[in-house]
């Protein structure tokens, strides 16, 4: 029975090595049971050792998922704070130029764009108190916007025009879109305040929404394609639902295009 034994003390630990996991305590017991075989001559010893192994390594990977899914969230939650403060920013930088220029000539353009800073600033305000709640107490999630407050990112960027439905779509693939837009719109008003036209357009097909952001700023200190954090977390959003994305300049501006699977994560 001595190379029985061998046999079911390497199976013991070879699933360990294979998984690139390799427990001291784990690789003890095995040890110390083969031994207390020989000395009694008893079974109960080498049956003891491959449970401890399958205990440890269930306790290792059930470890290893709890991080896994705590920097999935906590890089969730960072996408979502980028995404609100670099959308309102940027709207309220636009608004108060204009108020500035404004000021003197034509009050009362002035005060529309003061109002827009309290609204940008309001809605911004309110975003970052729920997600700094998630992130204090640890429970409940994050603000998740979808489409259905796509008005308001159209009114906050003048010139920009809406084409095609995206109708009705499961709740991940909404908030990624709304953030794609959010995101495209942002980058339109920071890197081509001289744009004269923005489109947004949505192409619905059986399994898959299209969205394309395009603007008409050529020119300027403009993101290549692939860089930023913006376009990054884009990129993370629409890949994490097995969609693509793609974003970089055209001839008369900079394209921004997702195609994003209508039926979920696969």
């Amino acid at each position: 029975m001595g190379w029985l034994t061998w046999v079911w003390f390497a199976a013991t630990f070879a699933p360990l090595l294979w998984r690139g996991r390799f427990p001291v305590a784990v690789v003890a017991v095995t040890g110390v049971s083969t031994w207390l075989y020989y000395v009694t001559g008893h079974w109960g010893p080498l049956i003891a050792a491959p449970a401890a192994a399958v205990v440890s390594l269930a306790r290792v990977r059930g470890t290893e998922r709890r991080a896994r899914q705590v920097e999935e969230e906590r890089l969730r939650i960072a996408r979502e704070v980028h995404d609100v403060v670099a959308h309102s920013l940027a709207m309220i930088n636009v608004q108060a130029g204009v108020a500035a220029h404004v000021a003197d000539r034509r009050p009362e353009e002035a005060v529309k764009a003061l109002r827009a800073i309290k609204e940008a600033s309001g809605r911004a305000l309110d975003d970052l108190r729920a997600t700094l709640g998630v992130l204090r107490t640890g429970e409940g999630t994050a603000p998740v916007p979808g489409l259905a407050r796509l008005d308001e990112l159209v009114r906050s960027v003048p010139g920009t025009v809406v084409r095609g439905e995206p109708g009705e779509l499961p709740a991940p693939v909404d908030a990624a879109a709304y953030r794609v837009v959010q995101e495209s719109l942002t980058n339109a008003v920071r890197y081509a305040p001289g744009a004269t036209a923005v489109v947004v357009e949505f192409r619905r097909a059986e399994r898959s929404l299209e969205l394309t952001v395009t603007d008409d700023g050529a020119g300027g200190d403009r993101p290549a394609q692939g860089s930023g954090a913006g376009i990054r977390g884009m990129r993370e959003r629409v890949e994490a639902l097995g969609g693509t994305l793609e974003a970089g300049p055209t001839a008369t501006g900079f394209a921004v295009r997702a195609v994003l699977p209508v039926g979920g994560p696969r």
